[in-house]
This record gives C-alpha cells, sequence and structure tokens, in this order.
C-alpha cells in the first residue's frame, strides 16, 4: 500500500501525531521505543481507511536527509510508503528520465575514460540521480526504493516502471482489499524482490498484487466450482504471469563481465595494469594468474549453485483444469493464474500451487514446510460467509511443494480445488525468496569493513600528498611521480583483502558440514559467533519427538460404560490408571481415546501424529477400513475402529461421522461419531451418536459444563504438570437420536459441537528430556549464554522440563508471571514455582532472597497482556528475566525474538517444526534440526536431532568470527608496516626492490593468510564471554595500533642503529654505486654491479638503508601472523596448525638466511635477486636479528598481556540494554511483588488450598510511574488483605484512544542509572499538561477499602488469572 502525502503537510503536527499514536502503529522498526530513537510499536489494529494510517516520520526523516532535503519535508507528493505495518514495509520515490542530465552524464563518463561510470554502476541509485530528476508516482518511469531493515540497516533498490497497454479494456487489475478485478486498458507496475507492485490510477496508489486470498469469503470461493473460462485465464495471466517459481540463471558471459566490474576486480585489474606499467611484472603476473583461477572458481560456483538451485526448485506438469463451459482441459501446471478449478487427482500429486479445497478431501504430506512427515487430512472448506484466512483456513489449503498421497471423495464425486496463489505468491515461493534475500545479518561487521578500508584509503591519501609534493619540490619527472604515488594505493589498500576475508568462514562452513551441521547462508557464521542467548523449542528439540503413555486419570463418568450413559455418575477423578488395558472396552473415556484423532491407513499402515499414535496404540483397538484400502478413493469414507473381542465375543465399533481438525488457535479436535455394537449371534445393536473432544486441560475446563468437572482439577493438572507430564483431557456428549442425522450433524457449528460437554478424565503422557540436553545448557550457562524456552505447551510442564534438563539452575528462583485483564482493567501478579519449598508463614508474605537469582515463566496470553499495556515499562524486564515462555504462538516466538535483539542480544533460535519458522528466520542465527526442505527457513540446518549442534555452531561461529578479525587485522597492518617501510625508503629517493616485494607479497603474505584460518575451534569449554563482533571498537584498534606502533619503532630503531655504524654511508641516488665513497669496496664485493644498476635510470635501491628496513620488515609481517593467530578461548593454539607452523619455520629460515649470508644469487639472481647491500660486519648482522627477537618479544607481550588482557578487562563494561536493565533489577531489592499462587496447593496435589493474599499490578491511571511503583513496594502485606488489588486513578487520555495503558517504570530508590535508555517514550501521554498531572494523582489506598467500594471479587479474578488461556500445539 501507498501512502501520498500533500506538498503543504504540517511537519510538526505530522510529527506530534506519530508520537501520539505510536503505541499503536505497526512497523517493521525495533519493537520497543528508546530515547532518541523514533520507534513504531506494534499493533494488530486494523486501518480501515488511508486517511487514518500514521505517517512513518522516522524513516522519511533519514531520506529526507540523505536527499538533501534538510529539516522540510521536501516534495513529498513523490514519496510513498509500501506494506505499511508490516516486515516488507519500505519507501517508494518516484523518478522520471532527464534527458539533459543523461547527456551530461554520458559526456563526463567519457571524458573520464569510463572512470565516473564505475561508481555510478557499482551504486545503481547514484545513476538514478545523475539521469533522472524526481516527480509525482503518477508520471515515474522509474522509483527509488529505500528499505530500513528494523531501523539499523538500510538497503536501496533502483526498480524499472513498466508499463503494458491493450487497445481495449480487456487488463485485469485487483482492486486493493477486494477480492474482485476491474478491467483497465494499461497497467504500470514494477517488481522488487519478486512481487509486484501495480499501480492504480483512480486511487493513485502502488499496492501490491496479491492471489485471490485477499478479501475473499469462503462463499465466493465456492463460486469458482465452475472453473474460468479460457478469455479469463488468459487475462489473468497477463496480470499474474506464468505459475512457475523463476531462479535467475545468468549466462558466463554476464557472469563475467559482472564479476569484473565489482569494485574487487576493478581494483585487481587498475593494480595490475599499474605494476605492469612500473616493471613489477613479476607479482602482476602472479596476481593475474591467481585472480584468473579465483574468478573461473567463482563462476564455476555461481554457476552450479544456480542450476541445482533451479533444478531443485522448478517443475512442471499436466493438471487437469475444468472450465466454464464444463469441459475438461489438459494443461501445464505454468499456465494455472488464480481461480482455476483443477483436479486433485487419486493417485496423488505434487502441488505446483496453493489452492483450497472445495469438494472432497486429501491427505498431505507437508514435510517440504514443516519438517515433520506426519500426513494431514485436509477437508473441503464450508459456505460460509467468513473472509479466507490462510492460518485460519490451513486444514482446507492445499500448499505449493507438498505432496498429494491420497484423495477421499463420496462416489461419483472429483476432489476438486481452487487455485489462489501462483509462482512466487505461493508458500514455496515465499521460502525462495528468503533464499534469493536472506536479511543482511552481519551488516556490522561489513559496514566496520568497509569504514576501515576507508581509513586505509585515507592514509594512503596522506603518503600520496606528502610523496607528491616532496617529489615535485625535487623536480621528478611527470612519469616517475604518477608511478610513485599511485603505487601507495596498492600498497596501503591490498587487492587480496576481500578473499583474505571469506578463508575464515568457508573453512568454518566445511567443518560445520563435517559436523553434519550445513549452512546456507555462510555470512551468518560470523554472525553465530556473537550469540549470547539462545532460544529453544521443547518438544522435539530438548525432549524427545515421540511421547510415551504414563496413563490416564479418570473420572467416575469416565469410567461409566457407552450403554449406560443417561445414569448419573460421580464426577470426582478415580484413581490413576497407569495401563489402559486395564479399563473396560466399553468405558466412556476408552471410546473417546480410541476415536477422537486424525490417524489414517495409508498403505496398511497408521500414520498420524505420534501422540495420538501413541494414544491410540494404547488403547489396543484397531484401525480399519471398510473394504479394500485402494477401493478407497472412490469414497469418502474414514477409518473406523474396532475394539478387542470382549468376553461375550462381541465387538464395539466406533465410525467418525465427522471431524472437527485441530486447531492451534482453538486447542482442540472434536469428532462426531456413532458407537455400535457387533454380536455374532444378533448382529449389530442401535447405533448411538457421540461427541468426543480432546485438548489441553484449560480449553477443556472451559467448554465442559461445570459440575462435571473435578473440585481438585487445578490442584492434580498442576502437580502432574509440574513434574513434566504431558496433560490431555477429554470430554463427550451424546446427540440425541433426532439430532444424529447426518444431515443435522452436518449442519452443526463448531462451537456447537464443542461446547456444554462432560469431562471424563485426563490423558497423562510422558515426554523424556533427550540426554545430551542437560550438558548443552550447563555449558551454555557456563558462558554466560542465556537459554530460553519458547514453547507450546503447559506452562507447568515447560517448568519441570526447564528445571529437569537444567536450563534454570535449582540454584535459581522461578516466578510465574500472570497478566490479565479483568473488566478492561490490566493486571499483573507474581507467584512463585519453588517445589514444596514454601512455609506456611512464607505463604502470607513472600519474599525473594535477593542473593539467588530469579527468572520468570509466562504463558502466551501473559505475554499478549504485558506487550499490549505494559510494553514500555514492564515488558523488558520481563523478557530480561523470562526464561520459560510457554503456550506461545507462532508468531508470539517471532515476536519474542525480536524483542531480545531489541535488547541488544544476539540471539539463536533452535526448533524443529513449522511453528518455529517464523522465529528461526528472525533471530540472527536460526537452526533447524528438521532434516526436510523447511531448512531453507533458517541459515543453519542439524541433521544430528539434538541441541548439541548449538554449542558446536557457537564455538565454530566463534572461531570464524576471531579468524575474520585476526586475518583482517593482519591485512591491514601488513598494509601499513609495508606503506611504513616505503615511506621512509622513499624519504631517501629509494624503495624496496621487486624481489623483495614479490617475496612479502607473494610468498609471506598469500601464505600465510591462507593458512591463518586453519586453527581449528577451540574444543573445550566455551568461554563465559564471545569476541568481540565491531572492527570499529576500542580492543581491535588498540590491537592494531598497538602493533603498528612496534612495528615503526623496530623498523626506525633499526634505521638509526644502520646508521649510527662506522662504515655506514647514505644512499645517493645520483651515485647508487656508492663510487669515491668507503663504502665502495663493499659494493663492488657484494655482486651488485652485476645488475647495472649504476644509472639512476634504472631505479636502484640497494642501500644500507633498504638492508635494514628489509631485514627486520620481513620479519615482521610473520611476527605480526603470529601475534594475530589468536588461540584459547576461541581457537585452538597456533602450534595445532601444522600448516601455518611449517610456513612460519620455512619464511624465517630463509629470511635468516637473506640476513646472514645469503648467496651471490639471491642478491643480483635473475627474479630472485633481492639486491641486498650487506652491511660488511657480520656482528652487525646478527644485532639486526636480535633486534626481530625482540620484536617477537615485544609483540606477543602487547598482544597477549596487555591488549587481550589489561586492555580487555578495562573496557568489559556492562553498557548493553540487558546489562542497564540487570543493573536496574539488582538494585530494586523489593521487586517483584511475590505472593502465594492462588487456588492450588503446592504441598498436596490433591486438596484445593484457600486464596491467598496476591499483589496485583492494576492500571487506573498515574500521574508519577515511579511514585506509582516505590508506594507499591511499601503496601504493606498481611493477612487482613483479602484483595491485593491496587487500583489507580485514571489519567486523562484522548477519548480516541481505548484502554489507558500503564506507567509502571522500574528505578533504583534515591539513584536512576546514567546513559539509561528510556522505555517510556511509547507510552507517554501526548500533551498532558501540568494540571492534567496534578488532578491525575493518587496514592495506593488500602486494598480492603478499595475491594470493598469497587466490589471486586479477587477470588474470580485469580482463578481467571490462573488459568492457561493462550494457544497450545501438539
Amino acid at each position: 500500500m501507498v501512502r501520498q502525502f500533500g506538498v503543504e503537510a504540517n511537519v510538526k503536527e505530522e510529527f506530534l501525531q506519530v508520537e501520539k499514536g505510536m503505541k499503536d502503529s505497526p512497523s517493521s522498526e525495533r519493537l520497543l521505543a528508546y530515547e532518541n530513537c523514533v520507534a513504531m510499536a506494534g499493533s494488530n489494529v486494523k486501518k480501515d481507511h488511508r486517511d487514518k494510517e500514521q505517517l512513518h516520520i522516522s524513516s522519511f526523516a533519514r531520506l529526507s536527509q540523505e536527499l538533501g532535503l534538510g529539516r522540510s519535508l521536501g516534495k513529498t507528493k513523490e514519496m510513498g510508503i509500501l506494506n505499511l505495518g508490516t516486515d516488507d514495509e519500505v519507501e517508494v520515490w518516484g523518478y522520471r528520465r532527464s534527458w539533459f542530465k543523461l547527456g551530461l552524464t554520458v559526456v563526463s563518463i567519457v571524458l573520464t575514460a569510463g572512470l565516473l561510470g564505475l561508481p555510478l554502476y557499482w551504486i545503481e541509485r547514484f545513476w538514478l540521480y545523475c539521469t533522472s530528476e524526481q516527480c509525482s508516482l503518477a508520471d515515474a518511469t522509474q522509483v527509488l526504493l529505500v528499505d530500513h531493515y528494523k531501523g539499523i540497516h538500510t538497503s536501496r533498490y533502483v526498480k524499472d516502471v513498466k508499463i503494458i497497454k491493450h487497445k481495449e479494456e480487456d487488463i485485469l487489475l485487483p482492486v486493493e482489499d477486494e477480492s474482485n478485478f476491474k478491467r483497465t486498458r494499461e497497467i504500470r507496475f514494477f517488481n522488487m524482490k519478486k512481487r509486484k507492485y501495480i499501480w492504480d490510477s483512480e486511487d493513485s496508489n502502488f499496492f501490491q498484487c496479491t492471489g485471490l486470498d485477499r478479501n475473499i469469503t469462503l462463499a465466493e470461493l465456492h463460486s469458482y466450482s465452475d472453473g474460468l473460462s479460457t478469455l479469463e485465464s488468459d487475462r489473468r495471466k497477463v496480470l499474474y504471469g506464468e505459475n512457475t517459481i523463476k531462479v535467475p540463471v545468468h549466462g558466463v558471459l554476464v557472469l563475467l563481465v559482472k564479476e569484473i566490474l565489482t569494485p574487487f576486480y576493478v581494483f585487481q585489474v587498475f593494480s595490475v595494469c599499474f605494476w605492469y606499467a612500473d616493471q613489477y611484472w613479476m607479482y602482476a603476473s602472479a596476481i593475474l594468474l591467481t585472480s584468473a583461477v579465483s574468478l573461473g572458481a567463482a563462476l564455476y560456483n555461481t554457476r552450479t549453485t544456480q542450476h541445482n538451485l533451479r533444478d531443485t526448485i522448478v517443475s512442471s506438469e499436466a493438471v487437469s483444469v475444468f472450465r466454464a463451459d464444463g469441459t475438461k482441459v489438459r494443461v501445464m501446471s505454468s499456465d494455472l493464474v488464480p481461480g482455476d478449478l483443477i483436479e486433485v487427482p487419486d493417485h496423488g500429486c505434487q502441488m505446483h500451487c496453493d489452492a483450497v479445497l472445495i469438494e472432497g478431501q486429501a491427505i498431505m504430506n507437508e514435510s517440504m514446510l514443516t519438517g515433520e512427515s506426519v500426513p494431514i487430512t485436509k477437508t473441503s472448506c464450508p459456505t460460509e460467509q467468513m473472509i479466507y484466512n490462510s492460518k485460519e483456513h490451513e486444514k482446507h489449503t492445499l500448499k505449493c511443494g507438498t505432496q498429494v498421497i491420497q484423495t477421499r471423495k463420496h462416489r461419483g464425486q472429483t476432489v476438486r480445488a481452487v487455485v489462489i496463489r501462483t509462482g512466487y505468491l505461493t508458500t514455496k515461493g515465499d521460502l525462495v525468496r528468503s533464499i534469493l534475500y536472506p536479511p543482511p545479518v552481519d551488516f556490522q561487521f561489513e559496514s566496520d569493513s568497509y569504514k576501515f578500508i576507508l581509513v586505509l584509503a585515507m592514509i594512503a591519501t596522506i603518503g600520496m600528498i606528502y610523496t607528491l609534493a616532496k617529489m615535485v619540490k625535487d623536480d621528478e619527472s611527470a612519469s616517475d611521480i604518477v608511478l610513485e604515488v599511485f603505487d601507495l594505493i596498492t600498497i596501503v589498500v591490498p587487492p587480496a583483502l576481500p578473499a583474505a576475508m571469506t578463508i575464515g568462514v568457508v573453512i568454518a562452513q566445511q567443518r560445520l558440514k563435517i559436523k553434519k551441521i550445513f549452512c546456507i547462508s555462510p555470512r551468518s557464521i560470523n554472525v553465530a559467533g556473537s550469540l549470547d542467548c539462545v532460544c529453544f523449542d521443547k518438544t522435539g528439540t530438548i525432549t524427545e519427538d515421540g511421547m510415551d503413555m504414563w496413563g490416564i486419570i479418570p473420572s467416575h463418568l469416565g469410567l461409566q460404560s457407552i450403554e449406560d450413559h443417561e445414569k448419573p455418575a460421580s464426577t470426582e477423578f478415580c484413581e490413576p490408571v497407569k495401563n489402559v488395558g486395564e479399563v473396560k472396552l466399553e468405558s466412556k473415556i476408552l471410546i473417546g481415546m480410541s476415536v477422537c484423532h486424525e490417524l489414517n491407513v495409508i498403505d496398511g499402515e497408521i500414520m498420524g501424529d505420534p501422540l495420538e499414535e501413541k494414544i491410540f496404540e494404547s488403547t489396543d483397538w484397531s484401525l480399519e477400513l471398510d473394504g479394500e484400502e485402494e477401493n478407497q478413493v472412490d469414497r469418502l469414507v474414514m477409518p473406523y475402529v474396532r475394539s478387542p473381542v470382549r468376553a461375550d465375543e462381541s465387538v464395539i465399533q466406533a465410525a467418525p461421522q465427522r471431524v472437527m481438525q485441530f486447531s492451534s488457535d482453538i486447542q482442540c479436535m472434536s469428532v462426531i461419531c456413532r458407537v455400535f455394537q457387533e454380536h455374532p449371534d444378533v448382529g449389530f445393536s442401535q447405533p448411538q451418536c457421540f461427541v468426543y473432544c480432546k485438548g489441553s486441560p484449560e480449553k477443556i475446563r472451559r467448554i465442559c459444563r461445570k459440575e462435571t468437572i473435578p473440585p481438585n482439577y487445578a490442584a492434580i493438572l498442576d502437580h502432574y504438570a509440574g513434574q513434566g507430564y504431558r496433560i490431555i483431557g477429554i470430554a463427550y456428549r451424546p446427540i440425541p437420536p433426532d439430532m444424529a442425522k447426518t444431515a443435522r450433524i452436518n449442519k452443526l457449528t463448531r462451537h456447537e459441537i464443542e461446547s456444554d460437554l462432560s469431562f471424563l478424565g485426563l490423558i497423562i503422557l510422558e515426554n523424556r528430556i533427550k540426554p545430551i540436553s542437560t550438558a548443552v545448557m550447563k555449558e551454555l550457562h557456563g558462558a554466560n549464554i542465556r537459554p530460553i524456552m519458547v514453547t507450546g505447551d503447559n506452562i507447568l510442564t515447560a517448568v519441570s522440563v526447564s528445571r529437569n534438563c537444567g536450563l534454570v539452575p535449582n540454584s535459581e528462583k522461578l516466578i510465574r508471571v500472570v497478566a490479565t485483564v479483568e473488566d478492561g482493567v490490566p493486571c499483573v501478579r507474581y507467584h512463585p514455582l519453588a517445589e514444596n519449598a514454601i512455609s506456611e508463614v512464607d505463604k502470607l508474605e513472600t519474599k525473594l532472597d535477593i542473593a539467588k537469582r530469579y527468572n520468570f515463566a509466562l504463558d502466551g496470553s501473559s505475554f499478549d497482556v504485558i506487550s499490549t499495556y505494559f510494553r514500555a515499562d514492564l515488558l523488558p524486564f520481563i523478557v530480561r528475566r523470562g526464561a520459560v515462555f510457554a503456550r506461545m504462538r507462532p508468531d508470539m516466538k517471532q515476536q519474542l525474538v525480536e524483542i531480545l535483539q531489541d535488547l541488544d542480544y544476539f540471539v539463536g533460535m533452535c526448533g524443529d517444526g513449522a511453528n518455529d519458522c517464523g522465529a528461526l528466520k528472525a533471530a540472527h542465527s536460526g537452526i533447524s534440526l528438521s532434516e526436510a526442505e523447511a531448512s531453507v527457513a533458517s541459515p543453519f540446518t542439524s541433521k544430528t536431532p539434538d541441541i548439541s549442534c548449538v554449542p558446536l555452531l557457537i564455538q565454530e561461529g566463534r572461531a570464524a568470527l576471531v579468524t575474520s578479525f585476526g586475518i583482517f587485522k593482519y591485512m591491514a597492518a601488513y598494509s601499513i608496516t609495508q606503506f611504513i617501510s616505503v615511506m621512509i625508503l622513499y624519504d631517501i629517493y629509494s624503495n624496496l626492490s621487486d624481489s623483495q616485494f614479490l617475496y612479502i607479497d607473494l610468498f609471506i603474505i598469500t601464505s600465510l593468510a591462507a593458512f591463518f584460518g586453519l586453527n581449528r575451534a577451540y574444543e573445550g569449554r566455551l568461554a563465559d564471554h564471545p569476541p568481540d563482533n565491531s572492527l570499529i571498537s576500542m580492543l581491535p584498534l588498540f590491537s592494531l595500533l598497538s602493533q603498528l606502533a612496534i612495528v615503526t619503532t623496530f623498523q626506525v630503531i633499526a634505521l638509526f642503529l644502520t646508521k649510527s655504524q662506522d662504515w655506514f654511508v647514505g644512499f645517493d641516488y645520483e651515485n647508487p654505486c656508492y663510487t669515491g665513497t668507503k663504502a665502495e669496496g663493499t659494493f663492488n664485493k657484494s655482486g651488485l654491479l652485476k645488475l647495472e644498476k649504476c644509472d639512476p635510470e634504472y631505479d636502484p635501491v640497494a642501500s644500507y638503508e633498504n638492508y635494514a628496513i628489509f631485514s627486520v620488515s620481513q620479519f615482521q609481517y610473520i611476527i605480526l601472523a603470529i601475534a594475530f593467530s589468536k588461540g584459547a578461548p576461541y581457537r585452538k593454539n597456533i602450534f595445532n596448525n601444522l600448516p601455518i607452523i611449517f610456513d612460519i619455520g620455512i619464511l624465517t629460515a630463509f629470511s635468516t638466511y637473506l640476513v646472514l649470508t645469503p648467496h651471490e644469487v639471491f642478491i643480483n639472481g635473475f627474479i630472485i635477486g633481492f639486491e641486498l647491500f650487506l652491511p660488511p660486519q657480520e656482528e652487525f648482522r646478527i644485532i639486526l636479528i636480535s633486534l626481530v627477537l625482540a620484536n617477537v618479544v615485544v609483540s606477543i607481550f602487547f598482544e597477549s598481556y596487555i591488549s587481550d588482557g589489561l586492555v580487555k578487562k578495562f573496557l568489559r563494561r556492562k553498557n548493553t540494554t540487558h546489562d542497564i536493565l540487570d543493573e536496574e533489577l539488582q538494585k530494586k531489592t523489593d521487586w517483584p511483588p511475590v505472593t502465594e499462587s492462588p487456588g492450588s496447593d503446592h504441598s498436596s496435589p490433591v486438596k484445593d488450598s484457600p486464596m491467598k493474599n496476591d499483589v496485583v499490578i492494576t492500571d487506573k491511571g498515574v500521574s508519577d510511574p515511579n511514585d506509582a511503583f516505590d508506594s507499591l513496594f511499601s503496601t504493606p502485606a498481611s493477612i487482613s488483605h483479602t484483595s491485593a488489588a491496587i487500583f489507580l486513578n485514571p489519567p486523562p487520555f484522548s477519548p480516541k484512544k481505548g484502554t489507558p495503558l500503564s506507567a509502571i517504570n522500574l528505578k533504583s530508590s534515591n539513584e536512576s542509572t546514567p546513559n539509561k535508555k528510556s522505555f517510556n517514550s511509547a507510552l507517554s501521554t501526548p500533551g498532558l499538561t501540568e494540571t492534567d498531572s496534578s488532578e491525575s494523582s493518587s496514592k495506593f489506598v488500602s486494598c480492603n477499602s478499595i475491594a470493598a467500594e469497587n466490589g471486586l471479587d479477587h477470588r474470580r479474578a485469580a482463578d481467571k488469572g490462573s488459568e492457561d488461556s493462550s494457544d497450545v500445539y501438539r
């Protein structure tokens, strides 16, 4: 969607409006609002009209500044916003071609011999600025798209606006936010990231082209039951294009040109040409050869990757399509369009589009998307006036890339589906987009790298200016000046830097592959090394995939015979039954366990959800089909269940008539079945019809009649959930015979089916913790990496598992946070979750021992309430100490990951199911434990199905990060070291010889850089802190600058030490052979005369100064490699890297040989002649070697003990947001106010305990948040407080705003933390005056008086708060 803004917009008013609506406006920006940061908090409020949308001021202001618009908004009519309020929100600016600017730019490019064209090619928007002018979006021929990734990284794209024109109005144009189409003669659009954005001339806006699933009702989908005409299909194909997920595969020539024109290769071409011009042909030839090999390998890998991806993704086959004239035609799947009616074949097929079933059923294998190879039954959608939603109606949707295993239908029926999405609009297309356009995970390191290179370029510029001034002053020739000046660029900015930077990542990727961890985004490996927080799913991740039946806890009603369903029975719980086979076959609960499921019989095997398989297996019943399985495709039948033979030789059968499939939103599933008995003599009995429903205990409790719920229901549930068991409730209801007709059953709504039920009992399953989980948690805690459990399971089950696996250490307190909205008032309570550790005295008033660390546990509903009402004031503190998040929906998991990132955590996510995909994508490093193609949702996939991959990935990530930093520092230090050597020699008009350059660049630097990354990851325990992740930080800069200072010092010492000798004669460029000096004899004996370089025109360099500088500097490159090659705690010691040790040994031996007694061939030989002018005294040569040894000691001492020791300790300060929050919490010793949980007695699972005192944080308004919170702490707790609800007077909120939000702030008593980021900006009341504040001031008063005045039923409120009312996942 595009939002157009008028030219006369009042900036100040717009900004205030944005600030006022900040907490209600969705955005892709950071979730939490901080000081000095305009952030837009999330909201689910749907905007009904564009005039109600808020101006995205932060992004808008940034782009205005970039375009030089200053403080005004400029020509705002040229700008709009696409996908407002989503993660894909981007700004769009209109441009049209300016022929004057284009001509001027072309002339400038020609005059600069194409040099100006290179930056215009590299940075596409610069070409746009130079050749086009801003215009309205309606007139734009090009658009500039600006994507602010989470407000911290900006990407820009330039796209052409394409136009399709027809003579007649036969082009279909989707109507925005409507399900119908309109006709037009012209369509204007552009494509970005495989999505099409269409211009609507009537509404004057761009909007994203979506499929058929835009505000379409289920009834409207059924209106496509006749199919499209051929003409209509062709019209829609113009709009949607081919139904293919095209992966770009470029030709070799195109790839070659693109690669050569990258800045890296352009710089290499420049360097090679320069070196040939400077007669440095040996190194130029070597670089040219290696670059050609590297380029060839890069092209081969790119082509291979493109072909493999295309072969994996692109597929097409013939599909049967129904036309409006009643015919059925066969077309290629690439010709399908949204609205086509297709036939789903009986034998199964692969889906090439997203479609909604409107007739029949299909059993699907969705492992490609979910990672779970569990057959899923898809049913036809009902004919209702309900808006289709892909999530809510997932059970009716066939997704692209999934496999149809089998279809079911009535005899003579055809299984049909309406195509709703094609191409990149499909679910599979979205996954491929995530591969082609991954998020910029390592943008900080990349940005720092560019800044560092810019600093190197500035250093080169300073050297160039100095050299230029000196040579001009000395009347050097123009050619010599150009060669010498530009030579400094190739020295300071090494062309091999980008290639060297990839070594650590490539090697880490190969090592991960050996450890069965596969990576589709190598750039994410470095980021994995910075992780300091990891979120884990529970089931299948921390615990085993499968579950074992522990037993059941039936009620007396549940054990009653199905034949006696009209007789009254006690609703109390019976004794637990561990062997389900002991239960009578005719009991209600056993029949319910055998029939209430979604299992199928496929190829003679029972297949379905593993949990349901375990429950059904425990009943000893059988699942059968009526007739031969191969004939089932002709009838819409579901498998029926059959009991073992009873004592009277009769058999009970239950046949499902209607199945309401499991929904995570509804938390349950149900079955309407007919139950009858088969006697060998009498035959079949009269069938009885029943509804059976199973789901989360919380859900079952709500939909059952209260009188059927056992009185100790909550205590029993908490007792078993607290031990880590998986608990499922089951209930039933008989259907009277007059309502049991098939037609009436089919008309029942789900709400009618799943209501007024009678509770039968609890099914208890045991989910074992994987053996490796405990060890991994211990290792993460030891490394100060925060583990968090994010699951869809029961909160007490999750808490128990978290305790047992070590995610929450036994030494730390665990507090449950219960947040509810009662009568429109949000309340937050805190209850301890200790195991049998609360004494009777403690129950009256429970306070934390602050010496012990505490953590929070909360469920999805509480998380949702806190996110909505206490987002800025309480949520950051809850998330900071949150350890267990239960009953979390997939979107909540993703939201939690993003909030943790807002708290400056580097977040990892480890999961195995489809409900983890969003969080896996959002995390800095997502690790999927699925072997299916769903792993494309995360950058890492582990073939080992446990969390042992997490510390392995962190180990390799840290090693790769340290390697990348080390090699970057090494290449930068090498460049500046050589720059220093050259500048010293330039001062006397000398230089290093070509052989010396060649030896340093090709043999020393290249070999050491190649072997630098071979250090393996440290295999001991993870270090207690991650390595630095910013190049532009104090520690890396101090390390580099200190080493450069040492390098400079020792080179200067070597130079002055040489000059102080009696035999020293300074180099004279006009007398390079020392004719007539005391060094003439030594020079003649050295063999240098054979080089015939006594003429200055041959650029002689042999001198005592050259010898001293080269002798010391060649060792310095080796010393730098040793100093920067860090070992423990992130990498193994350098001595474990045998290749680099051998290389260092060989290089050191040869360098020593060159310094002491080189053979004449290494002085004046062809290519290998170093042109060394050795001093006449051998003792001096040994002195230089001693100087080198001193350099070794000083460099390693400074790097190991000063930089990595003292400086690191001094700089290691807690300045991240989560550290600041932790400091705040430590100072607030009275928070949180903890009281015993109401409605349950932890010491006894059978009895309900009386209500205890609750401290309830409610929100009726407060003038000063800090005063409010301080007074909360001072509220006395005593047994006379029958209610702990604390009411505040409501502040003056705008009537347009809904429920007032809390403004509670945690602040230390009598002091505040300096530089603390504020979390209040999103919750401040705009326009609140001093008068308003005084009128709304209030204090905490007696809870008893408030309860009396307000009539607050605190027991009811507490019961509501103790319930798990959020979503559940199987």
